[in-house]
Formats: structure tokens, C-alpha cells, sequence
């Protein structure tokens, strides 16, 4: 009796074990599952916020200068990483981009015939290729470069490119800004524009391309320099508003009624308007406003006359 009792009792602990084991590895899958579902919705929400990746390959030109030389230029959407060529698939040498988006690079052309590969690699891995052959003896290739002109024409740049045979484009850009492309209309050696000046210090790059691929290019920086502007509305016969801005910052504007002189001084580091009311006296008022900026550029004297009557 004592026997049987044993055995069962034995039983029941191996089936408790049994249930236990099965109870965690039951408890072990849900959490890996869940774990893996976190983490998957993590991935999924991490490549959401980061949104689409352009893909495009950087754009690669070349041109012969001097009939000794090629230029490279490369110009991409995103920073340029590297520039690799190689003269008939001999030895690499590698140029740093300095993750700009706009490379050039002169390189010196072998004697003779000769092929050149250029691979370019962006800040993200993608790169562009191109290939081309060039050769040093054909002296009936044109490898002269076209030629830039610029000028200022008060709020403009005026842009004149030109070439002996024939000019292929143009492309103008503020900065890093993305590029303008122009090609000839009438006149297949010349191209004629006018750029809006901005504000402001800024670089403006021109390259002109010939249709031999020669290619020129020239920058001018421009700093253009604001005046304050003076603005006094008649609002009410027994005072005057004086409203004066400026886009880099105001750093006084004094006026003199009937000869009495008065100052306002901006407290502010970068204080781009001024609002001031000037009560009249009876009779004729003689009134004088001027105005400087931070860059101590003065604006345009002001000068007026009005009347206060009770009238």
C-alpha cells in the first residue's frame, strides 16, 4: 500500500515539472515575438521619419583646356564625397570632394591618344561614372575656351558668353544654390542674360560650354549694401509718424524739427524698424530725418515742410 502511494505521488511531481517547463517556453515564445514586434515597428517608423533618399548619381562634365589639360566638374544634390580617375585604366588617383556640391579638378592629358574614366561617390555611397577619349595630336579639335564677361548694371548682372565656333549652354548659380541653365537662341556663338542681384554678400558662378565640351568659368562675389528707408505718412494735422527700416539693422535715426535735434538709438542687437510720432508745432514745420544702419551705411536725407493750423 505504502508502495503505490510512492509512485503516484512521484507521478504528480513529473507532471508538474513537465507543466512548468511548458508554461515558460510558452512565455519565452510571446516574448520574443513581442520583442521582434517592437523592434520591427521601431525599423518601420525609423525609415518613415527619414523619408525617401534621392538616389540620383552626381553629374560628371569634362573639357580640354590647352590642349595639355581636362577639367573635371562635377556638380551633385547632395555633398560629393570623392572623385577617382585613371588614364587607360592604369592608376587611380583619388581627389576629396570636401563634401561640397560642386567640384572641379585640372588634370594634365598624357601624349597621344588616351581614355579617361572618372567615377564620382557621394556622402552616401551612390556614384556616377563617366568615360570619354581625348587625343592630344588632333589639332583640328577646338580647345579654346569660351569667354566670359560680367558686369554690373545697377540691381543686375549682366552676363555675356561667347565662342569662336560655336557655344553649346550656359548655367549661372547663387552660392550652393541649385544651377540655371541657358542655351543660345539667334546667335549660336553667343549667349546674353541679366541675373537679379541678392542682397547681401553672395558668390555668383557662371560656366559656359562650348559645343567642342570646352568649358570656362568665372565667379563674382557681390556684397550689396542697404540703405535705410525713410517712410512718413501724414496721419493727423498735429503730429507726423516717422517709420524707418532696414533689412541688416537699424542703429539710429535722428531727425530736427524747426531746429531742434532729437535722436532714437536702437537698443536692440538687430532692430530692422523704427516707429516714431513727432507732434507739430502751430504754423510751418521745418523737418530733417536721417537714418544709419548696423554696416554704417546712411540712408537718404530727408527733407520736408508741412503745416499746422487749427483751421
Amino acid at each position: 500500500m505504502n508502495q503505490i502511494l510512492y509512485e503516484d505521488v512521484a507521478s504528480k511531481k513529473q507532471v508538474d515539472i513537465k507543466n512548468i517547463i511548458r508554461f515558460f517556453s510558452i512565455a519565452m515564445i510571446v516574448f520574443g515575438v513581442i520583442t521582434i514586434g517592437f523592434g520591427t515597428y521601431g525599423i518601420i517608423k525609423l525609415v518613415q521619419r527619414q523619408g525617401p533618399v534621392s538616389t540620383n548619381p552626381p553629374s560628371i562634365e569634362t573639357s580640354v583646356v590647352n590642349s595639355n589639360y581636362v577639367r573635371i566638374a562635377v556638380t551633385h544634390d547632395k555633398p560629393i564625397d570623392k572623385i577617382t580617375y585613371s588614364w587607360n585604366n592604369g592608376e587611380e588617383v583619388t581627389i576629396s570632394g570636401r563634401n561640397s556640391k560642386f567640384k572641379e579638378e585640372l588634370i594634365e592629358m598624357p601624349e597621344g591618344r588616351n581614355v579617361l574614366n572618372v567615377w564620382v561617390t557621394d556622402n552616401i555611397g551612390i556614384q556616377g561614372s563617366y568615360t570619354n577619349t581625348y587625343d592630344s595630336r588632333n589639332s583640328e579639335i577646338d580647345i579654346d575656351e569660351p569667354i566670359i564677361d560680367l558686369s554690373t548694371a545697377g540691381s543686375k548682372i549682366h552676363i555675356i558668353a561667347t565662342d569662336e565656333n560655336e557655344i553649346a549652354y550656359i548655367t549661372y548659380r547663387w552660392n550652393e544654390e541649385e544651377e540655371t541653365k541657358i542655351e543660345p537662341t539667334d546667335d549660336n556663338k553667343k549667349i546674353e542674360t541679366d541675373v537679379d542681384v541678392i542682397k547681401g554678400e553672395n558668390t555668383l558662378t557662371v560656366v559656359a560650354v562650348d559645343a567642342y565640351n570646352n568649358m570656362a568659368t568665372k565667379t563674382k562675389i557681390c556684397d550689396v549694401k542697404t540703405k535705410p528707408t525713410i517712410h512718413m505718412p501724414r496721419q493727423n494735422r498735429e503730429y507726423l509718424t516717422i517709420y524707418v527700416t532696414d533689412d541688416v539693422g537699424l542703429d539710429y535715426v535722428e531727425y530736427e524739427l524747426n531746429g531742434k535735434k532729437y535722436k532714437w538709438i536702437s537698443q536692440q542687437e538687430n532692430e530692422k524698424e523704427c516707429e516714431y510720432r513727432i507732434d507739430l508745432e502751430l504754423g510751418d514745420n521745418y523737418i530733417i530725418i536721417n537714418a544709419r544702419n548696423k554696416e554704417g551705411i546712411d540712408a537718404t536725407t530727408f527733407y520736408g515742410k508741412c503745416t499746422y493750423s487749427l483751421d
